[in-house]
């Protein structure tokens, strides 16, 4: 455990911007969250307020800023955004072949507990079981220099007695049995209103008020990403649970982007004579056209760049009709070996001009919001042990600031130098590697403290006894 005795050098650099986001005292515990987000191995509010040897506030004080929320989240979360343009290796990249790209994606944060605001038993899809979680929808942003999450929300979990008195208002219909029935048979119950709320919501598209699904809020982070950066014309990468007729109609159609989506294997797609048939079966008739004939191969060599390194596939592209997709779409059906033995991956996009180089690109570039979750997650991200809904939330967006701020000293040559020359140590450009230079900080500090006082006269335990129950506590 680090004791700190000031803050971080990244947090005494950063922490300015986000000044005006906060009153006076709420600065200094804005400081002290994001400090115990960098060093601590205790995220809980407890564990961080502890770290501090001279910040004598009450717990309860810090507690009540993240319970309260006196300030608004939407404005630190534009500062985050406004300072990481302020550095050439995290602002956004523009440029048409290598520029950025958005992801969208979601994860969830696993919990202990029904006695959470907002948790709910959600599929885990990973470990194939049910889990207590909140699941949280991110937009996120990766170039070939730096990646860091746009917009993020909590899902909320739907009432659908609200939804279905909803409908029932406006004329659509409920079956009165299952209504009846709503509380004695409660599974089918919500079976049965989140197959109405698939069905009803186009006809009634008001009912988003009561309840947004994932998609629903997906769309709704990329349309407040076109609205507030209109001339940027990023593409946007889906994943298989996000790549919906519907939302990928809206991308192209209503907001005049790209996208980049994944398909299944138990996909249909139609061809010549109507035909229909899976994806996976369509695979196989290639992969034999493609033996049969190696001199006319059908899965053809591409590379494309990644972070700076190069790529190859085996690729298959043309354009087709896609089931439930009004416009055709190129179809990309890709190997990263030769020899095809690995899984093939099937990636559609709206641009019919488009070669599988770019495509595959912009594909390659959801993978850093996975990243981002598995990183954020060991680093605080589902160790929160909070029940207010509101403190749950600073938590979340204050992990961002956090990550984001970290993201920022990558690219500072000049407060990287500094610290490296402080500890006479140098960093490998990686967010675990800085948060140990943070944490080394925080030891030399305290050597530097401990040193100072014996220079003073004081004696050894005189000196030792303000740490003790810090110590004691970890």
């Amino acid at each position: 455990m680090v004791l700190l005795t000031d803050f971080p050098s990244i947090v005494k650099k950063y922490a300015p911007y986000f000044e005006d986001c906060f009153s006076p005292e709420g600065y200094q515990h804005f400081k002290k969250a994001i400090s115990g987000f960098i060093v601590s191995e205790n995220k809980t509010l407890e564990g961080i307020n502890r770290l501090f040897l001279f910040d004598t506030r009450n717990q309860s004080s810090f507690n009540k800023f993240f319970n309260r929320q006196n300030f608004d989240l939407a404005k630190v979360n534009q500062t985050r955004l406004d300072l990481l343009q302020e550095l050439e290796g995290t602002k956004f990249k523009t440029a048409k072949r290598t520029g950025g790209v958005l992801s969208v994606d979601n994860t969830l944060l696993k919990h202990y507990g029904k006695h959470i605001d907002g948790i709910y038993n959600l599929k885990d899809y990973v470990n194939d079981c049910y889990r207590l979680a909140h699941d949280l929808v991110t937009l996120h942003y990766s170039d070939d220099q730096t990646d860091y999450p746009i917009y993020y929300r909590l899902w909320d979990a739907p009432d659908w007695e609200a939804v279905a008195k909803f409908l029932k208002e406006r004329g659509l219909y409920i079956n009165e049995d299952k209504w009846e029935n709503r509380t004695t048979e409660k599974k089918k119950w919500n079976a049965y209103m989140r197959q109405r709320y698939k069905d009803c919501w186009k006809k009634c598209p008001d009912v988003k008020q009561v309840y947004k699904s994932k998609l629903h809020i997906a769309e709704d982070l990329i349309q407040n990403f076109c609205k507030q950066y209109p001339s940027i014309d990023f593409p946007i990468a889906l994943d298989g649970g996000f790549t919906s007729a519907h939302l990928c109609h809206t991308i192209a159609t209503e907001l005049k982007r790209n996208y980049v989506g994944s398909l299944s294997a138990e996909q249909c797609i139609f061809l010549k004579g109507q035909e229909k048939i899976k994806l996976k079966d369509f695979l196989a008739r290639l992969v034999a056209q493609h033996e049969a004939d190696p001199k006319n191969p059908v899965f053809k060599k591409v590379g494309f760049n990644y972070k700076g390194e190069s790529q190859i596939a085996y690729a298959y592209f043309a354009n087709h009709r896609i089931k439930g997709f009004t416009k055709k779409q190129r179809l990309v059906i890709s190997f990263s070996k030769k020899d095809l033995s690995d899984s093939g991956i099937f990636t559609i996009t709206n641009r019919l001009d488009w070669y599988p180089s770019g495509i595959l690109r912009i594909r390659r570039h959801r993978w850093p919001v996975e990243t981002y979750h598995q990183e954020s997650k060991a680093e605080g991200l589902e160790k929160y042990q909070l029940r207010n809904y509101k403190a749950i939330q600073t938590y979340i967006y204050f992990i961002v600031v956090t990550y984001s701020m970290l993201k920022c000293a990558v690219h500072d040559d000049e407060l990287l130098s500094s610290i490296q020359q402080r500890l006479l140590t140098e960093t490998d450009g990686t967010l675990p590697f800085i948060r140990r230079l943070m944490k080394a900080e925080g030891l030399l500090l305290l050597i530097e403290y401990i040193t100072t006082k014996l220079q003073q006269g004081y004696s050894l335990n005189d000196t030792i006894e303000p740490l003790m129950q810090s110590i004691a506590y970890s």
